[in-house]
């Protein structure tokens, strides 16, 4: 099968084409031919080696944890799936495994399309959603008119937290630069912040949830913005987190969560059955061929996306 490969780490060059076979699956796993990916921001990081102390570097390296295709193959201890079955899933596979035109993971990590989603943009909903469902439902446990700081709000996990804040009844305030500000009133009702203008560290307004999506601001320097018992989550590297708790002992109460998204398929389904109604939308800034997805990389690090970036195979 034809595949985006890596047999280096590096800048978004090192990307190649090449053939390689077809990965063979156990018994709770689906093999499925896959017609789109997405780009995630793990996916660069891993591209340049930020991972390699953890999975190693045993090149070649398929890359990409999105993707939406049609079943083809399952495990026999599979119950949820048959081949022919529309999917879209985020591979729990070490390094992903997605930017191939066929891939392999298990029973949990997918979720039906319907045929009112469309199949291929469904490709973005995975990782991006769920990660955004389960910080701000499970780790800060919204409620109804809790006031929520998003930062990176126009961003993939962004575009998701603020819609699905919204669907809480939250009071929303979005933060990004004053050329997304269109983008993100039709995402809620949202307070817009314009980074760019407004120093977010001088803001006179205090929070019960500070979703920080991009990272750009640790608990140190927000805290301050928080209101006592409230939360600050982030999917900082959890050794820094681990300081951050133990600064958040003499805070009054404010707590400091980091979020290493589940797979859970109820979950998935759910975001799905979501964009089925038409009440979660998503959002596609640009589209790449499987061969230019180093183009895509390079594009997601410059930081300005609007939703998510989406990379067709056919």
């Amino acid at each position: 099968m034809r595949a985006a490969i890596i047999n280096k780490f590096g800048a978004p060059d090192v990307f190649d084409m090449d053939d390689i076979p077809e990965p063979s699956i156990g018994e709770q796993e689906l093999l499925i031919e896959v017609v789109t990916g997405s780009v995630n921001p793990v996916d660069y990081k891993q591209r340049k080696g930020n991972h390699k102390f953890i999975f190693g570097s045993g090149f070649p390296i398929v890359l990409g944890y999105d993707v939406a295709g049609i079943v083809v193959a399952t495990g026999r201890n599979v119950r949820q799936f048959k081949a022919g079955d529309r999917v879209c899933g985020v591979l729990s596979n070490k390094y992903g495994g997605g930017l191939a035109e066929y891939a392999k993971g298990a029973e949990k990590c997918f979720a039906r399309v319907p045929e009112n989603v469309d199949l291929y943009r469904s490709a973005a909903l995975p990782l991006a959603g769920l990660t955004a469902l389960q910080a701000l439902r499970d780790k800060a446990k919204i409620k109804k008119n809790n006031k929520v700081l998003i930062l990176g709000a126009a961003g993939g996990v962004g575009t998701f937290a603020t819609q699905i804040a919204s669907f809480f009844k939250a009071e929303i305030y979005a933060v990004a630069s004053e050329r997304h500000r269109s983008f993100i009133n039709r995402l809620a009702k949202v307070n817009f912040i314009d980074y760019t203008q407004t120093n977010i560290l001088r803001l006179g307004q205090k929070f019960n949830i500070v979703f920080d999506t991009v990272g750009k601001y640790d608990f140190l320097k927000v805290r301050h913005l928080l209101m006592p018992g409230s939360i600050y989550i982030n999917t900082l590297p959890r050794p820094k987190i681990l300081a951050h708790k133990f600064v958040s002992l003499f805070t009054r109460g404010k707590k400091v969560k980091t979020l290493l998204m589940k797979h859970d398929r109820e979950d998935l389904e759910m975001l799905v059955r979501w964009v089925a109604d038409g009440k979660l939308k998503i959002f596609i800034d640009k589209e790449f061929p499987l061969d230019k997805v180093g183009d895509a990389h390079r594009y997601i690090e410059e930081g300005h996306t609007e939703g998510k970036i989406l990379i067709r195979y056919k």
